[in-house]
């Protein structure tokens, strides 16, 4: 009898110590609702000192997909948990990363997650299986644009572009921002500017009725009508236009401005330093004054050759030695070859060293030099990161927004990089821009 009174005294107990561990435990999320690419103040307090404690993540977005993460912690000495400071010992992602539960988030059906909305997402902190405090937060989309007093206006005249003009009583900084190879309009890109108080136009160069099919012989004076028309917007400052490319875009945002002025600056990532062969066989990719650029081209017996060492080593096929391969032809090189130097105003190269679409680090150092063998009078940088890819992190077209799970691709896929290394890229290389642009 005395056994089974002392039993019931010890779990009671147990219970009330976890009962009164449980009634001081807080979940501290700041703020409630925030934009895709904002960080969140993340912290649970009130554990004891050394206890292993799991965060997860349970979000839907915008088209019913469910997304979800966890990772494994031990609190400090004061029993309190901060992904911003915390190290992650196992789960979804390692280390210590403030925005991990976020970026790491996986979806059961391989899907991208939903931006053209945001998304709900339940954070929940778990003791011993059991949830101990939980909060839900909205993550809003930048495309959400009445929420955010921005207007969006298509253009379809001489031009084709959709138009990005957040609220404001003076004057604003603009973007002439090019996309890649995918042809669709960047409305995240976009929006994503313009959510920072930039007036966006989003230029599409070809897809499109009156436009080229495909990135053949697309003329330089294409671009330098929406730059005057960009100029001649009341809304805008006309001394603050500068230009972003990427990828494939890169080389037309780069030839642009060597051969344009009136530009504050030009940021290009993934980019190219050569004019790369147009999808028409004989034909380059870009004109200027009717004339076609001399343009750089792999050779096809390089091209079956790397294929057929890619399929015998059984590595995933991906296209950057195909491009690499181009260099050993040294004059084909140079007659292609971006004349950057003739840019004027500053420039960014953004790049991932496991671009696996083509050489972009390698490309971004080329022209590094060349700037530096020029003398090049205005400021220039280039910001390369490890086990990133062509494209950083999720939002589709790589549109490269801080915080969202990135594509699906990992570092043997055909666009390169981890998911950690991409999700880390987008995250510095957003901060990179912004203050690049900010000081020009």
């Amino acid at each position: 009898m005395k056994k089974l009174l002392l039993f019931w005294i010890i779990l009671l107990t147990h219970i009330s110590f976890i009962n009164a561990q449980e009634s001081k435990i807080e979940l501290h999320v700041i703020p409630d609702t925030s934009l895709f690419h904002k960080p969140l103040q993340i912290k649970a307090i009130g554990f004891e000192p050394k206890q292993q404690v799991i965060m997860e993540v349970n979000a839907v977005d915008a088209e019913g997909n469910k997304w979800t993460s966890s990772a494994s912690f031990v609190t400090d000495e004061s029993g309190i948990i901060n992904p911003a400071k915390s190290e992650a010992l196992s789960g979804s992602y390692t280390g210590i990363h403030p925005m991990g539960l976020f970026w790491s988030m996986k979806s059961s059906n391989d899907h991208q997650l939903a931006t053209g909305k945001g998304y709900t997402a339940t954070i929940n902190v778990l003791v011993k299986d059991s949830i101990v405090a939980s909060k839900t937060i909205y993550r809003r989309s930048t495309r959400e644009l009445d929420a955010l007093n921005i207007t969006g206006t298509e253009i379809r005249d001489e031009i084709i572009a959709n138009y990005y003009l957040p609220k404001s009583e003076q004057k604003l900084p603009a973007i002439i921002f090019l996309g890649g190879s995918g042809g669709q309009f960047r409305q995240e890109r976009s929006s994503l500017f313009a959510s920072e108080g930039f007036a966006v136009l989003n230029l599409k160069y070809f897809k499109y009725d009156g436009l080229p099919e495909g990135i053949t012989e697309i003329p330089l004076e294409y671009v330098a009508k929406a730059h005057e028309w960009l100029k001649n917007q009341s809304e805008i400052d006309t001394s603050r236009i500068g230009i972003m490319g990427r990828s494939m875009g890169s080389q037309l945002a780069l030839l642009y401005a060597a051969h344009y002025d009136g530009l504050q600056y030009v940021v290009v990532e993934a980019p190219s330093n050569v004019v790369w062969f147009g999808w028409q066989d004989g034909k380059s990719s870009f004109t200027y004054k009717g004339k076609g650029f001399p343009y750089a081209e792999y050779s096809e017996e390089d091209s079956e050759r790397i294929e057929l060492e890619m399929k015998e080593k059984g590595i995933q096929y991906h296209d950057s030695p195909k491009f690499k391969s181009a260099f050993k032809n040294e004059e084909m090189i140079n007659q292609s070859a971006i004349e950057v130097e003739n840019i004027k105003a500053p420039i960014l190269f953004i790049s991932g060293k496991d671009d696996k679409v083509w050489p972009s680090s390698m490309m971004s150092e080329m022209m590094m030099k060349r700037l530096e063998k020029n003398q090049f009078q205005y400021n220039y940088a280039h910001s390369s990161y490890n086990n990133a890819g062509h494209n950083f992190a999720g939002g589709g077209q790589g549109c490269g927004i801080p915080y969202l799970p990135p594509e699906d691709y990992s570092n043997s896929s055909a666009r390169g990089g981890t998911d950690e290394g991409n999700a880390v890229a987008a995250i510095k290389s957003w901060e990179e821009i912004l203050k690049f642009i900010s000081e020009q």
